[in-house]
């Protein structure tokens, strides 16, 4: 692998392993939860069944992503197109995510993170990989 490939190796691992953590929260007791959603602020979280069923399973689809970001690190070479379509997802997503937190009324601090990290995570990946990818065609001639 090209030394500037590692580069977005590691930042689909990285990525990856920050978002397989939240298994923790698919596992978790609903009393860690609780302290968890009252320890950023937002009061007693609801106990309704829909409220934990969501909490968990989006926690899953976290879980998911981040193992396919680390498998996509594997062979960025091969993967390419993927990691491509995958980023820009996430360069969008973080727009859409910002637009639901306003909407729902998120805390400032979390609205300047979330969305905002989000497309940011997604244009570093792109230009980590046109940059690998410029070190590969110089390596081709």
């Amino acid at each position: 692998m090209a030394h500037r490939s590692q580069y977005l190796a590691g930042t689909l691992r990285a990525i990856g392993l920050l978002d397989m953590v939240s298994f923790l929260a698919v596992v978790a007791p609903r009393a860690w939860i609780d302290f968890s959603h009252q320890s950023l602020g937002m009061g007693d979280f609801p106990s309704d069944p829909i409220t934990g069923y969501l909490a968990r399973s989006t926690s899953l689809w976290y879980v998911a992503y981040g193992l396919l970001l680390w498998y996509l690190a594997s062979d960025v070479k091969t993967y390419s197109r993927l990691i491509t379509c995958v980023a820009w997802v996430m360069v969008a997503q973080g727009f859409v995510v910002l637009g639901i937190d306003v909407v729902e009324g998120m805390p400032l601090w979390w609205t300047a993170l979330e969305g905002p990290c989000c497309t940011g995570l997604g244009a570093l990946i792109l230009i980590l990989q046109r940059w690998s990818a410029q070190e590969e065609a110089m390596l081709d001639r």
